[in-house]
């Protein structure tokens, strides 16, 4: 007789229907936790697929700094001709799927989420100070002072089109590559 014919048949029994039923909340656990992470995956890159698109396409708006820097040289050309010239400053709104996303955007990892809120932090003040541009203030401005304005605001975009450009590289870095791409990028761009 062993130590184990010592124990009646039933407390085996559920000893073993105990040990099935914790193996299947093991088992369940892992692939609930398996399936979220998949879940959490393709949301970040859904929401890293979007961001991108809508910071390549102002990107792309925005042209280049050169571009820029010679759109203020002919406007400022024009407001030093003529003393009553006031440019005409579209509106700005470059952020609607940022607006969208912004309530997930803590699933970003690091790497890209200080590289997109430095660029829509930027797409911000543009957007303030053209509203600023649009006002009777600023047309009620001397030329000279509107001249260092309109200057103000070119400089704002030139910095907003780097912005951009660092925060593709880093989203397509995480794309591609990872979260360790994604800190060599960020390393390479520190130095």
């Amino acid at each position: 007789m062993t130590p184990f014919d010592l124990i009646p048949v039933p407390v085996w029994q559920a000893t073993v229907a105990g040990a099935f039923v914790a193996a299947g909340w093991l088992v369940n656990g892992w692939q609930n936790r398996r399936v979220a992470a998949s879940l959490r995956d393709e949301r970040l890159r859904d929401v890293h697929r979007a961001l991108y698109a809508e910071i390549g396409t102002n990107v792309a708006n925005l042209g280049s700094v050169a571009g820029l820097e010679a759109e203020r040289q002919t406007i400022d050309g024009r407001m030093h001709a003529d003393p009553g010239f006031v440019p005409f400053i579209p509106r700005e709104r470059d952020d609607r799927v940022f607006e969208a996303l912004v309530k997930d955007i803590h699933i970003l990892p690091r790497s890209s989420i200080d590289a997109v809120v430095a660029y829509y932090v930027q797409i911000g003040r543009i957007a303030a100070l053209a509203e600023d541009m649009r006002s009777d203030g600023f047309r009620s401005l001397e030329q000279d002072r509107r001249i260092l304005m309109y200057g103000d605001y070119i400089a704002m975009k030139k910095q907003s089109l780097l912005y951009g450009e660092h925060a593709k590289v880093m989203i397509n870095a995480y794309a591609n590559g990872g979260p360790a791409a994604a800190r060599r990028a960020r390393n390479d761009a520190a130095q």
